[in-house]
């Protein structure tokens, strides 16, 4: 059984070091972490408990001198622009959130006015509908900005918060024949 104060080890299998960074011709300089490994850690991370720091591990055919550092410099790099585009989600999505409550609470203004026009106590069930029918739809112009100021965040959070562990964890590579560099 697992201590509460061990780390997660997060535990990748590859073929090599090579197989682990993005390939040379890409457009960032320095060593940049393969899309397809980091959408793996970003998984494996997401499973684990959270509270617990994460420590990863790659086990590799063969590993060179310097490569750990090189593994190092490319998974930080990458999970900590990953923490900041979440940051900048966020911004984003907040500020949607502002504009669209400023525009909602417009429409249930005006179309709560347009309804208070109509006599609630009129004999036409038209006019009864079409009262209902404003406040209603008064009040469905608020769903998205509701949605956005409770609910749409929470993912872009839960997304910084896995980077930023990640960024954080120590890296081992591991040979498949036993040996380790941390």
């Amino acid at each position: 059984m697992k201590k509460n104060n061990e780390p997660n080890c997060l535990r990748l299998e590859l073929r090599s070091v090579t197989a682990l960074l993005a390939p040379e011709d890409s457009p960032f300089a320095g060593p940049a972490l393969h899309p397809e490994v980091a959408d793996r850690l970003l998984a494996e991370a997401d499973l684990v408990r959270r509270k617990v720091p994460l420590r990863i591990e790659f086990v590799v055919d063969d590993d060179q001198p310097g490569d750990v550092q090189r593994v190092v410099r490319a998974l930080r790099q990458h999970f900590e622009l990953e923490a900041l585009a979440a940051t900048r989600d966020l911004s984003r999505v907040f500020r949607n959130g502002r504009i669209a409550t400023l525009i909602g609470l417009a429409v249930v203004a005006v179309l709560l006015g347009i309804a208070n026009l109509i006599d609630p106590e009129s004999p036409y069930r038209l006019a009864r509908a079409l009262r209902e029918s404003f406040t209603i739809f008064a009040w469905v112009a608020m769903w998205r900005p509701a949605e956005l100021l409770l609910y749409e965040h929470m993912p872009i959070r839960r997304r910084r918060t896995l980077s930023l562990r990640l960024a954080a964890a120590p890296v081992s590579l591991i040979a498949r024949d036993g040996t380790t560099v941390a």
